[in-house]
């Protein structure tokens, strides 16, 4: 009778215990979240899991997010859960990974440069974002792309976010490079496999290729061939600038010069492509228009430390004159330049003739 009795209690702990094995072995982990960046569908800007606009912010460093409190809220951070979550097609040039934010999370970056959203992109397909501020802009795969630094402004990188070097001894437009043998192997040349392998981003203009004595494709901008330096190791490094009084990085065009039906050339900011305008009222080097003159006529503003360049075609003299507000404005022989709240777009020259003293800056 106690045997059975022992038994009986033997066969009801079983009863307890095997079940809670059998859940055991058969649960399993949550399905890891995965987020993944695509091109939009022409091919030319980044677009998020959502399939909405992705933006860098010309404020943040390598690696660094600066955009907090009311800047994060009009530009959500694209956050994921960990870089391994963070895919994209294998095709497109660069590198993904993330950096943490002042609150733990992590926001995606694509060669260091962390990526937003814009809350006022409403529907899949805008990019209203584009150039808001002149300081944020459509994040998109490119050969050749802007990156900026402390004490030489904005420069050219490659593909994989390392700096890219112009060499004196080239001439420009020649479709030759003079960078050979020893050369070439303290400074590589920047190349594509194919000239269909040039990705032109939303903001650089004349990228184009040579064809190389080995047969290779070295990429150039505005006629100059463009090159690596060996010793540098990581993005962000320029040790290549003023070697030998030869190389030297390369600062993209502060303004270019565009073109329209009924309007001719006219000058348009190197970034973003957007028209600029000369004001009837300004006279040399003297701004005349702010408040909410300024709000309908942005002025075109940029940091201390950039080079202005002239691209193709912009041979005047430019400079820059303090505004009230202490920031820097583009003149173009002497004129302060501005956009045009009305024009959307890159090429619209909606403000051109208004009031009769509003003009597109000539070249």
């Amino acid at each position: 009778m106690f045997k059975m009795r022992n038994l009986l209690i033997l066969l009801c702990l079983m009863a307890f215990v095997v079940p809670v094995f059998a859940q055991d072995s058969t649960e399993e982990a949550a399905p890891t979240m995965e987020y993944t960046v695509n091109l939009s569908p022409d091919g030319t800007y980044f677009v998020g899991p959502n399939g909405m606009t992705l933006y860098t912010f010309d404020v943040d460093a390598l690696d660094t997010s600066n955009c907090y409190d009311r800047c994060a809220t009009a530009w959500p951070p694209l956050t994921v859960d960990s870089a391994d979550a963070l895919t994209a097609d294998p095709a497109i040039p660069g590198e993904w990974g993330t950096a943490e934010r002042t609150d733990g999370t992590l926001i995606a970056t694509y060669n260091g440069q962390p990526l937003y959203y814009w809350f006022r992109d409403a529907a899949v397909g805008d990019t209203t974002g584009q150039g808001v501020g002149n300081v944020w802009w459509m994040a998109a795969p490119s050969s050749v792309y802007i990156q900026r630094d402390a004490a030489l402004g904005p420069y050219l990188v490659g593909a994989n976010g390392m700096t890219v070097y112009m060499f004196t001894n080239d001439t420009q437009g020649s479709g030759e490079s003079t960078c050979t043998g020893d050369c070439l192997t303290n400074w590589p040349a920047v190349t594509v496999d194919s000239a269909d392998a040039v990705w032109a981003g939303s903001n650089i203009t004349g990228l184009d290729t040579i064809t190389r004595d080995d047969g290779t494709l070295q990429v150039t901008y505005h006629g100059w061939p463009l090159y690596y330096f060996a010793m540098d190791t990581a993005r962000g490094d320029t040790t290549g600038e003023g070697r030998g009084e030869k190389w030297y990085t390369i600062a993209p065009d502060t303004v270019t010069v565009s073109n329209a039906d009924g309007v001719g050339d006219f000058l348009a900011a190197g970034m973003g492509g957007k028209t600029l305008y000369t004001f009837a009222h300004d006279t040399d080097g003297t701004s005349t228009c702010s408040g909410e003159c300024a709000t309908n006529w942005p002025p075109f503003t940029v940091a201390e430390n950039v080079r202005l360049v002239g691209g193709d075609g912009a041979s005047g003299e430019l400079g820059t004159v303090a505004r009230e507000d202490g920031s820097l404005q583009v003149t173009y022989n002497g004129m302060p330049l501005y956009f045009f709240k009305d024009d959307a777009a890159a090429g619209d020259t909606n403000g051109q003739g208004a009031g009769d003293v509003w003009y597109v800056a000539a070249p």
